[in-house]
């Protein structure tokens, strides 16, 4: 009876393992670009009451941020949840209390980690990761500065390029209003001569 209860556990086990099958992990880099949040958190609630669609058990971690690599982290919103859905093969089951760094896909309001993501305990994660994660971030926070400063300039070049376009238009009506202004007072000239002409003749 013993030995077919390991029996069963073993290929239930098996099951589990061959339905979400990692053949590697990604790398460092690989990881955080498919991530959409990138934090090192601890887990200090988990509500296992909920239920999905189809009747399986899906369990709801509240996670409070320590410290973001990928994603913006305002004042009193520093709390994620992280959904595991008990027939999800390949979600990350995480251990209240305990500190992790996390690679999460997802939104600000619910997100998701995978077993064949980076995701792991803290006390697990390599110094060498952290400095990687840290030069990702740099990097990211650079682009997106200089992404802001070249659409700032793009935006600063239309402006200016409205305003000339407006002077010219401008400067055009202006034109056109001395020339109808010219040809008026010429033409007023004209009708002056004939007038004066024809009283002289009358004289």
């Amino acid at each position: 009876m013993k030995k077919l209860f390991i029996l069963l556990f073993l290929i239930a086990f098996a099951a589990k393992s061959y339905s979400c099958d990692c053949s590697e992990k990604p790398s460092i880099k690989e990881n955080w670009e498919l991530a959409n949040q990138v934090f090192i958190g601890k887990v200090i609630k988990v509500d296992s009451l909920l239920y999905g669609t189809y009747g399986e058990k899906v369990y709801s971690f509240t996670i409070k941020i320590k410290k973001s690599f990928k994603g913006e982290i305002f004042s009193g919103r520093d709390y994620r949840t992280i959904l595991y859905v008990d027939t999800a093969a390949c979600d990350f089951r995480f251990a209240i209390g305990y500190e992790y760094l996390i690679y999460a896909k997802g939104n600000d309001k619910m997100l998701h980690s995978s077993l064949c993501s980076r995701t792991a305990l803290l006390s697990a994660v390599s110094e060498d990761e952290f400095t990687a994660l840290s030069n990702l971030q740099k990097d990211d926070i650079r682009n997106r500065s200089e992404f802001k400063i070249i659409k700032l300039q793009n935006n600063t070049e239309y402006q200016i390029d409205l305003v000339k376009d407006s002077f010219k238009e401008s400067l055009k009506r202006k034109n056109l209003t001395i020339y109808i202004l010219l040809g008026l007072s010429f033409l007023l000239f004209l009708i002056l001569i004939f007038v004066w002409r024809k009283k002289n003749k009358k004289l």
